[in-house]
């Protein structure tokens, strides 16, 4: 079964989460050595070592580090925004014991719940581990894997406009978007 449509069927069931901070350690460490970056929300900064994907400052929606070092993605409007963190909170979720999602937890970024600014606490973050944290030159690279590069509940135009920027990922089956 195709992953994405899998997640593509959670139900919204659980009250947001919000686990708090569980990671020590600074931004203002890693950037002493990197050089200074203008601090945004609450001293979040914009992640430095991002290489695809929105912006932030460029799009509206955009990757922040936490001064604590956790990285924070904004939530994407519904369903998808809820529909991601659902799939991060059913993976993490204390009670867990489906073998399936305790396999998954060590592949994928520690959960730590939701994140907001008391500016605006309507604007939600996954609040989520830097796995290239612990690496001086970390080698990154984005890629899509799989045919489609949409949800499976997306419009019409959304698929149209995939399927055009993306025209070989259906025959070759992933796509970097970006590395350094």
């Amino acid at each position: 079964m195709d992953s994405s449509f899998a997640l593509g069927r959670l139900e919204i069931n659980s009250p947001m989460v919000n686990m708090g901070t569980r990671l020590s350690g600074s931004v203002k460490e890693k950037n002493a050595q990197g050089g200074s970056q203008a601090a945004h929300l609450n001293g979040c900064v914009p992640l430095s070592h991002q290489v695809a994907g929105h912006k932030y400052g460029v799009d509206k929606v955009g990757i922040l580090q936490h001064p604590d070092g956790t990285v924070l993605k904004q939530l994407q409007p519904p369903p998808r925004g809820p529909r991601e963190m659902q799939f991060y909170s059913m993976v993490y979720a204390e009670d867990c014991c489906d073998p399936c999602l305790l396999d998954l937890q060590h592949h994928l970024p520690k959960y730590f719940g939701t994140w907001s600014s008391p500016e605006s606490p309507n604007e939600l973050y996954l609040k989520l581990e830097d796995v290239t944290r612990r690496f001086q030159k970390p080698c990154i690279m984005d890629v899509k894997i799989g045919q489609k590069s949409y949800d499976p509940f997306a419009s019409y135009e959304k698929r149209d406009q995939q399927i055009k920027k993306y025209p070989l990922m259906e025959e070759i089956g992933f796509l970097v978007l970006g590395m350094r």
